[in-house]
């Protein structure tokens, strides 16, 4: 699923908890341990970077 660029969307967080933000881009952090492609959300003014599966729209 591909989100448009200031899409609502929901992030679980790793408490469970369900934030409310939009989306703003992918990035790429390479291909080491922990790299791969990031969805970065805006929430609350802030930029969180997280997993596709932590993602959904809105």
């Amino acid at each position: 699923m591909s989100f448009k660029k200031g899409q609502s969307v929901i992030l679980t967080n790793p408490r469970g908890e369900e934030k409310s933000g939009k989306f703003l881009r992918i990035e790429n952090l390479g291909h080491h341990r922990g790299g791969g492609e990031y969805l970065v959300v805006e929430i609350a003014g802030k930029e969180v970077k997280a997993r596709a599966s932590k993602v959904k729209a809105a």
